[in-house]
């Protein structure tokens, strides 16, 4: 893997340093040896023609960052979105938004990005952490390779980051950590590998998308500190445990998808304390022990898929009875019984493969004696950490 990660940054280098020639005359030095990642001073990409006046020092950055992008960084553009980015109107460029300051009305600036869906091939050149006023970044569904710059960092007020659906390489960019405002990211579908920083789960976030990836790492005990109403996971390598600490989420945690990321433990009866949650999906996993009657506590679920574990036992009536369920799949397990309440809410096959009595698609009898001959799960012997949670209250709320 990390051969194929030095073959795409030495692909995007060599396409970096093919497209290089666009300076001049007339190119500012920017510094940016506040930065880390060695950029120090740098002589600006492109000249900035000095009959041109701009509205703002902000606006003259954004041309920078903008034409240094487009002439050195961007290879390929098949829909031309960015050919009108001509001349120093950068509020005139495709894809480009403006908006006043917050604190100054009187001051104009590059306030967004947004180049989603646009087939564009090429990279992300460190004067983008000039655009130091943008409040959503969104390029998904491209072609962008490489690593995120450090100078990112610079964004302090961005809201939205959309990087999802394109070829970005390296470790968890570290960069998000250092944006104060950003509240969505969206890093699935690319190349990401190794291990997520814990910090992740501190920052008040409200949406995160990391599915898609090469991630390999445990959930830590933190996860649950995230204000989240939505967390998508899905098809990493985590294994191990689901942390106990989830029931923190249990006044913001909408939507929850752990799909194939290889947890290895019981289900923490504290999943019942998500009231909030109207999807959880974690399906494809090794999940084993029962499935706590906890379950339903989880009012508000409509989707429940747990299909493709190792669970046993009996479905509790009550999870079946749950007033908001209108599916649950829990096919490809090993539980020996499910109440006739679940006929309301079990789609057709959803309760297949497993050693349900008088019930069709199961697995065959020599398969299901061979299973319960094993010894039974001892959910402690995953040394999964239980702790003390406490509950967040809502707005308005003084209780507990």
């Amino acid at each position: 893997m990390k051969g194929a990660v030095f073959l795409v940054l030495v692909v995007c280098s060599a396409v970096a340093g093919a497209g290089a020639g666009g300076g001049g005359g007339g190119a500012a030095a920017l510094d940016f040896s506040g930065d880390g990642g060695g950029e120090g001073m740098r002589k600006a990409a492109v000249a900035v023609d000095p009959s041109w006046r701009f509205l703002s020092s902000r606006l003259r950055n954004a041309y920078v960052a903008l034409q240094t992008w487009k002439q050195q960084a961007i290879f390929s553009d098949p829909k031309n979105l960015t050919a009108d980015w001509v001349g120093p109107d950068v509020c005139n460029y495709t894809g480009v938004f403006c908006a006043p300051l917050p604190w100054d009305r009187r001051v104009l600036a590059v306030a967004g990005v947004d180049l989603n869906h646009g087939d564009i091939a090429g990279y992300l050149p460190p004067e983008l952490g000039l655009l130091a006023d943008l409040a959503l970044l969104h390029l998904n569904s491209n072609r962008f390779c490489g690593v995120l710059p450090v100078t990112l960092r610079r964004l302090h007020l961005l809201h939205e980051l959309d990087l999802s659906n394109n070829r970005f390489v390296g470790p968890f960019p570290d960069v998000v950590l250092a944006m104060p405002a950003l509240r969505f990211l969206d890093l699935r579908f690319n190349d990401f590998e190794g291990g997520v920083p814990s910090q992740l789960f501190d920052k008040p976030l409200d949406a995160i998308f990391l599915n898609h990836n090469r991630l390999r790492f445990e959930l830590p005990d933190n996860f649950g500190n995230s204000p989240v109403s939505v967390i998508v996971l899905a098809h990493n390598s985590f294994g191990g445990c689901l942390p106990a600490s989830l029931g923190n989420m249990s006044g913001t945690l909408n939507e929850i998808l752990l799909i194939n990321t290889g947890l290895n433990s019981c289900l923490p009866p504290e999943i019942g304390l998500l009231r909030e949650v109207t999807v959880f999906d974690a399906s494809f996993n090794q999940l084993a022990g029962p499935l706590p009657s906890e379950v339903a506590g989880m009012r508000k679920v409509e989707q429940l898929d747990i299909a493709h574990n190792l669970l046993t036992g009996t479905i509790p009536q009550a999870v079946c009875e749950l007033p908001r369920l209108k599916n649950f799949t829990f096919a490809y397990n090993f539980f020996t019984g499910e109440p006739p309440a679940c006929a309301r809410v079990v789609p057709q096959d959803g309760d297949r493969r497993n050693c349900l009595p008088n019930r069709p698609a199961q697995r065959t009898p020599q398969q299901c004696a061979a299973f319960y001959a094993l010894p039974p799960v001892n959910c402690g012997a995953f040394h999964c950490k239980s702790k003390p949670v406490f509950i967040r209250a809502p707005a308005g709320d003084h209780g507990v």
